[in-house]
């Protein structure tokens, strides 16, 4: 395959007589526009495409087939829908080689081989229907539908109180002895807590997660590929993970940002699970804390199904959910309207009674954003503009970007002094919390001070963490407090409510069900329809409601949106060179956009979700064009780019 747009395609080579073992999928080497190259086979072909000379492959680099088929042609369909080249999306799909671990892994084969063999005649007892699989209709049908060599897709929003670790554990086992099973999850964390669940269920199971080093994941991938593990767990890199007579791939929490990729062509995780799911007839399940707007439409759409539970009382499945409304602001009185009401306080202190209880706040630090106290101008610094911060009780203003100390503040707009916080960091709020609770232990988690392991909350204790960085205790937290609220939902992004929601409800998901005693205060604006709906249970309002206004402004998932972000000059060929289809729309190009170091120009195509195929095929024609004409300038297209509006 060729690097370069223009020539992403396979290219011929003869076999050399001495490589009559050469076999699609191995690793060769291969003289490539007068460089010596690494390739992989695709096909051999007893007569070439052309009368030509072909030239020889030069080396056998593995005699591993370290891709099938099957993964060519998922690599080519999520090259098709995210505009990108299949050079690029093998290089995400297939490690780089290490020649340490390929010898380790041919020497774990071998031994595996051994104890196979002398364990073919045992006969595993057949796993009895578990808790959710009795529960979801749908999702026994689902299980039996996947054995049978079904390609089913389904989605499920737990509630509080399951875990999606037991629900995994569960998905396995309903497995046939021989099916294979990748689960994804958004962190190293997730990762290991659902391997630690599957080995404590005596299954045995594979880690491939990004923060291995390369000798250990490559030695991992090997072991895969060769049948090893029937049970492979991972984060976004794991999504191409070839597991042997893969029999469902299990997704936690698909609207996690941490699953978008961050290398060209950039494609969601999830794009990469549904083209397995297509290519290779794979059952796809999607487990989610709550509602996700891109599974709600996926449904809507027909290409899955979202599975509802039976009824059960409320308190076994959800803690009490209480919202700081205005009855309560006004019977509290003055402390009702602060970001840290007398209500929030007898929550902790209740909790403390009965276990550990979590302070969720939206930004870590001490005082992470200032504005000026009359005008509400953001405090930047003089030097490089960036946002100033307070990292404690008492200290001055610092840029945290330059380093420069502002010993007195000056608003640019009024000329005022007086700064106030936008919003409180995990550090102030411990810090404020540890003058009412100073005999209580407190962890602060996330941000700066690492996030705390879940070991290490035992017994009565605070833990103030942000979101995604809260710790698992065991048997859950006995209270929550869900504190500025309403700075979560104005973060600045088209789907901050959505987002909202999604992290407000691990927290919930973390705390201990009302028939334990779990209760949970979100602190914001009660009437707000995102903190409304966490007292609706399993409530669509909410959900509908979102999608509804994204069709009105033809906001994803409502439509197809393309980025195209660079050097002006690169925009402009690049928009020269594109041919848009009838219903395309261009946004821009806009000069002057902030991109990390430097400014950039800026483009956004936009197409309503039937046309979303043409709008794809058209910028990945251009970029073909481009890359053949050698247009200058730096560019980067990218679909459906998470942070756009």
């Amino acid at each position: 395959m060729g690097a370069l747009p223009h020539l992403d395609r396979a290219f011929e080579y003869a076999i050399p007589a001495d490589m009559d073992e050469l076999a699609p999928g191995q690793r060769v080497r291969v003289a490539f526009a007068g460089r010596d190259s690494e390739a992989l086979v695709r096909e051999r072909v007893a007569a070439p495409d052309t009368d030509r000379p072909l030239a020889p492959i030069r080396k056998l680099v593995s005699t591993d087939r370290v891709i099938s088929e099957d993964t060519f042609r998922v690599c080519a369909m999520v090259a098709e829908r995210t505009a990108g080249s299949l050079t690029d999306v093998l290089r995400l799909a297939v490690p780089a080689r290490h020649a340490r671990a390929e010898k380790r892994a041919h020497a774990d084969r071998e031994e595996f081989l051994a104890r196979r063999a002398e364990s073919a005649d045992a006969d595993d007892a057949a796993e009895p229907v578990g808790f959710l699989t009795a529960r979801y209709r749908g999702l026994a049908a689902f299980y039996s539908h996947a054995r049978e060599g079904g390609s089913p897709r389904a989605a499920i929003t737990l509630d509080p109180a399951e875990s999606w670790l037991d629900a995994a554990v569960e998905a396995v086992h309903s497995l046939d002895d021989d099916q294979g099973a990748l689960i994804l999850a958004p962190d190293a964390r997730d990762a290991a807590r659902v391997s630690a669940a599957l080995q404590g269920d005596g299954i045995s199971c594979a880690q491939l997660t990004s923060s291995e080093g390369p000798e250990k994941r490559y030695r991992t991938f090997l072991r895969i590929l060769s049948g090893e593990h029937r049970v492979v767990v991972g984060t976004r890199s794991a999504a191409f993970a070839p597991v042997a007579n893969l029999g469902l791939i299990l997704m936690w929490d698909e609207a996690d940002d941490l699953f978008e990729e961050p290398r060209a062509p950039y494609p969601h995780a999830r794009t990469v699970v549904l083209a397995r799911s297509h290519i290779e007839r794979v059952p796809v399940l999607f487990l989610t804390p709550s509602r996700s707007v891109q599974l709600t439409q996926w449904a809507r759409d027909g290409v899955l199904v979202e599975l509802e539970p039976a009824p059960a009382p409320h308190a076994l499945t959800h803690p009490r959910i209480e919202l700081m409304d205005e009855h309560l602001r006004e019977r509290e009185g003055a402390s009702g309207y602060s970001r840290l009401p007398q209500r929030a306080y007898r929550l902790i202190r209740e909790g403390l009674t009965r276990g550990p209880v979590l302070v969720q706040v939206p930004r870590s630090g001490y005082v992470p954003a200032l504005v000026c106290t009359f005008c509400g101008t953001r405090a930047t610094c003089t030097a490089c503009h960036a946002a100033l911060v307070v990292r404690g009780r008492g200290l001055a203003l610092v840029c945290p970007v330059c380093g420069l100390t502002h010993g007195a503040f000056r608003c640019a707009e009024c000329d005022r002094t007086q700064v106030r916080p936008v919003v409180s960091g995990s550090a102030r709020t411990a810090d404020d919390l540890k003058r009412a609770f100073g005999d209580v232990e407190f962890h602060v988690s996330g941000g700066a001070g690492g996030i705390v392991p879940d070991e290490d909350v035992d017994g009565p204790c605070v833990v103030v963490a942000t979101p995604g960085a809260e710790p698992l205790p065991a048997g859950g937290y006995a209270a929550c407090a869900v504190l500025d609220a309403d700075g979560t939902l104005a973060r600045a992004a088209f789907d901050a409510d959505v987002e909202a929601v999604r992290r407000w409800s691990h927290a919930i998901a973390a705390t201990r069900p009302f028939s334990d005693g779990g209760q949970v205060l979100v602190v914001g604006t009660a009437h707000a329809p995102a903190i409304r709906s966490l007292v609706v249970p399993r409530g669509r309002a909410f959900i509908d409601t979102v999608l509804e206004q994204r069709a009105e402004l033809l906001f994803p998932p409502l439509s197809k949106v393309v980025e195209a972000r660079g050097d002006k000059a690169a925009v402009a060929g690049f928009l020269d060179v594109l041919e848009l289809p009838g219903m395309a729309g261009v946004l821009g190009p806009l000069d002057d956009v902030w991109d990390g170091e430097k400014p950039v120009t800026r483009a956004v195509l936009r197409i309503a979700a039937p046309g979303a195929q043409q709008l794809v095929e058209a910028v990945r024609a251009a970029l073909m064009v481009r890359s053949a004409k050698k247009l200058p300038g730096q560019l980067r297209v990218q679909v459906d780019p998470p942070h756009i509006f």
